[in-house]
């Protein structure tokens, strides 16, 4: 059973690193579209890793209680161990590509942010954001 929750939890992994990839070409090509339309996705597949997870440490919780006293890694057998590893470096690869979208997305978030606040130049009035000279060329002229 442990090792149907950890092929399940690794193959979760692998579907979110490839709809990061395919995030991080679509935000290349300002195809933004796209990678709005994966969100959902995005967010089942964690919910269901989530889910396996909470399987895995219920499983090996209660391996390790059957064997009172046993390390961990006695308790498992070969297969277990090696995907365990597999999990933790599929983990590891997902947090450093995870970390490349997010710098593409706060780099794009700045352009917008600043490109906007060169069309409507705003000041900051406490907490609120103030319109103080409107931005001549969106006027009409009639």
């Amino acid at each position: 059973m442990l090792k149907k929750y950890l092929d399940g939890a690794i193959g979760d992994l692998k579907q979110l690193y490839k709809l990061s990839e395919d995030d991080i070409l679509d935000i290349k090509q300002a195809n933004h579209g796209a990678v709005f339309e994966r969100v959902t996705t995005k967010e089942k597949l964690i919910e269901t890793f989530e889910a396996k997870k909470r399987a895995i440490d219920e499983q090996i919780t209660r391996k390790a209680s059957q064997k009172n006293g046993i390390a961990l890694d006695s308790i498992l057998n070969d297969d277990e161990k090696r995907l365990l590893e597999e999990l933790k470096k599929r983990l590891f690869e997902l947090k450093k590509v995870n970390r490349r979208y997010a710098r593409l997305v706060v780099s794009v978030g700045t352009f917008y942010s600043a490109l906007l606040e060169k069309i409507v130049p705003t000041e900051m009035e406490g907490y609120d954001t103030v319109i103080r000279q409107s931005a001549s060329f969106l006027e009409i002229k009639g």
